[in-house]
């Protein structure tokens, strides 16, 4: 596999005990995990503080409405190419984001270490889909992307 172009955010991580199944490999659903770290992270660096967004209803398209914002997982499509194993270290990226008008989709790569990821030796692809969600006094229910988000 040719190597990607530069991601538009990647963080390393670390294989622990706890991540692995008796075997020493990492079980299945914890790819999910090491995604959702870097998807956090992601934000973090951009300056949000997690995936919550106060909002007054004024300015990011939800028509007057006040409560909290925040993106779930409404669809994961993953694809294991190469095991992670204990101790392991991880270049976990995102290599793009398309945004809707409520929700973004992500493709993210877990690589096994710095060499794997300068060669492009893809170990996962993720294919994310967060909606963008507010909790109110009429419950959860979809609505627009934050103004920062379009």
């Amino acid at each position: 596999m040719i190597a990607q172009a530069k991601p538009i955010f990647s963080n390393h991580y670390k294989v622990y005990i706890n991540h692995t199944d008796a075997g020493g490999i990492v079980y299945h659903a914890n790819h999910l995990t090491f995604f959702e770290n870097c998807r956090r992270d992601w934000l973090t660096s951009l300056g949000f503080n997690g995936y919550f967004f106060d909002t007054d209803g004024t300015a990011d398209g939800t028509d007057g409405q006040q409560g909290k914002l925040h993106f779930v997982v409404s669809r994961a499509d993953l694809t294991y190419k190469l095991p992670l194993l204990v101790d392991d270290n991880l270049v976990v990226a995102i290599t793009d984001v398309a945004k809707k008008s409520a929700s973004l989709i992500m493709t993210q790569h877990i690589y096994r270490s710095d060499d794997d990821f300068n060669q492009g030796k893809v170990a996962t692809i993720g294919v994310i889909t967060l909606a963008c969600v507010m909790n109110s006094e009429h419950g959860i229910r979809p609505c627009r992307l934050p103004m920062a988000f379009r």
